[in-house]
């Protein structure tokens, strides 16, 4: 396997803000008595979706406790999801939530716990992208429309509006601005959704117009099988839990009907490219914190010391700012200070030399990003690939957002997803530093160099200075061509 390769993935690893000490501290709280019971435990940002409200209560007062984090501990009304999701983000700031949360509902249902039959549906396997965050499910109903076909296609189905109620699903989560949205799916068995196509239509209460619009078909043509129905209708945007009237929707499928069994409403976050961009920045901190971490673990005072700094740096931002690009930017600026002889240290790369495939020198890179040909601002790369100029974040999400394949702009190479991606420090220092260059040397160290101006005219100088123009001997092509005609003639 190419070193590279592997260094690149061990960097993706997840490290969790916390000593060798707390680990088996919290191991015993959990109830495990061996290290590395509790070190398997903990570092899987997923198994926190496993514990019971009294555990992450205790969790919690014992990070209170220890003074890893201000963020009070949550009555115990909250529920059991939401709390993980506040302990999650604590402790792997950064970290994209809805994959763990995906993966303890998969574990769930594949081992048939009897918890899964709460979440029987598979939501886990629905096609989604970074840009949303799956929450719960409001609404879940059985049809029967395949036992009794309806003559026009049409098919009406209605949904209790205290049932769409968004402001139950912000507790726990970073803002009352999120912008969560009411994604419907249709299923045709408990694991199986049905991919919406053009042909079918919305009808919303008594409306005679289909309310399906063309940014739904054309998310339909992108692979997604959610149809948006927030602001299908005033009624759903003012619904709350005092709501006593029910939401009537009529589908109609004008091709051929479906098998659908189920139909469910399911609660999203729905995020902007600058919240996209603001998750980036704060993920690459987090691995600036985890890496320093990971490295001093086996030394507990300077463990201690590595995560005090981190502690401090993090307690300047709540969370309601972790959705804030500026505030963000500031904290990565911060992070990468404190942490970036832990992240960039080039003694581990020099051992094993003999097992590099490729070897990387200087390159030019540019200043401009290649989408939108304007100066970088948040400069961003992925993982895998092997050139060393970047591109804007904030640009690549706003093109490729929507789409669940994405690819870089530079190299085209597959980015699975935002985990792949990472803010390069050097570049954006550099952009800070030189603020009116667009091209750099980029040396293999990264460190960054300004080009000189070879215009044609201080070209031209240097020349000269090196070589006077007298020294030059001027050769018409013409009178060569007569040289050789005449040759030909002697030789005839």
């Amino acid at each position: 396997m190419n070193i590279n390769l592997y260094r690149r993935r061990r960097l993706r690893s997840t490290q969790p803000i916390l000593t060798r000490v707390q680990i088996k501290d919290l191991g015993r709280i959990i109830g495990y008595t061996s290290f590395r019971q509790s070190v398997e435990f903990l570092m899987d940002p997923y198994n926190y979706f496993k514990l019971s409200k009294v555990k992450m209560a205790e969790i919690h007062n014992y990070l209170l406790e220890k003074g890893i984090t201000t963020e009070k501990c949550p009555n115990s009304h909250i529920r059991q999801n939401d709390h993980s999701r506040v302990l999650i983000s604590i402790l792997f700031p950064g970290y994209p939530i809805i994959k763990a949360s995906e993966q303890h509902y998969r574990d769930l249902r594949e081992n048939r716990s009897p918890q899964a039959k709460i979440i029987d549906l598979a939501y886990d396997q629905l096609p989604t992208s970074d840009k949303y965050e799956r929450l719960d499910e409001l609404f879940r109903s059985d049809v029967n429309w395949f036992k009794s076909p309806s003559k026009d296609g049409c098919y009406s189905l209605g949904i209790p509006l205290k049932k769409l109620n968004r402001s139950v699903v912000v507790e726990g989560h970073a803002s009352s601005n999120i912008n969560v949205r009411l994604f419907l799916y249709l299923w045709t068995s408990e694991r199986m959704a049905w991919t919406p196509t053009t042909d079918i239509e919305l009808f919303v209460e008594s409306k005679k117009i289909d309310c399906l619009s063309e940014n739904d078909k054309k998310i339909y043509s992108y692979g997604f099988k959610h149809t948006d129905i927030t602001d299908k209708s005033d009624v759903i945007q003012k619904a709350n839990r005092r709501s006593t009237s029910t939401l009537s929707l009529t589908f109609k499928f004008n091709d051929k009907q479906p098998n659908i069994r189920h139909v469910s409403v399911c609660a999203v976050i729905e995020k902007s490219t600058d919240e996209l961009a603001s998750q980036l920045y704060l993920q690459t901190s987090s691995l600036y914190i985890g890496r320093a971490m990971e490295k001093s673990s086996r030394n507990i005072p300077v463990a201690q010391q590595v995560q005090q700094t981190a502690v401090k740096v993090l307690s300047q931002y709540d969370l309601n700012d972790k959705l804030q690009l500026q505030k963000t930017e500031a904290l990565f600026l911060s992070c990468a200070q404190a942490f970036i002889t832990e992240w960039n240290e080039h003694e581990d790369e020099t051992k094993d030399d003999q097992d590099v495939e490729i070897f990387t020198g200087d390159e030019v890179v540019s200043m401009l990003d290649p989408i939108s040909l304007a100066r970088i601002q948040h400069p961003a790369r992925c993982i895998f690939c092997t050139h060393k100029t970047s591109f804007d974040a904030v640009t690549f999400f706003k093109f490729q957002a929507n789409s669940m394949i994405w690819n870089c702009p530079i190299c085209s190479v597959r980015i699975r997803g935002i985990q792949d991606l990472y803010i390069d420090y050097q570049t954006k220092k550099a952009l800070t530093e030189y603020p009116d260059e667009e091209k750099f040397l980029r040396e293999s160290n990264d460190t960054y160099r300004i080009l000189p101006n070879l215009s044609e005219s201080k070209t031209a100088a240097s020349i000269a200075e090196k070589r006077p123009l007298e020294d030059y001997q001027v050769i018409s092509i013409d009178d060569d061509e007569a040289d050789r005609s005449a040759k030909k003639v002697k030789s005839a």
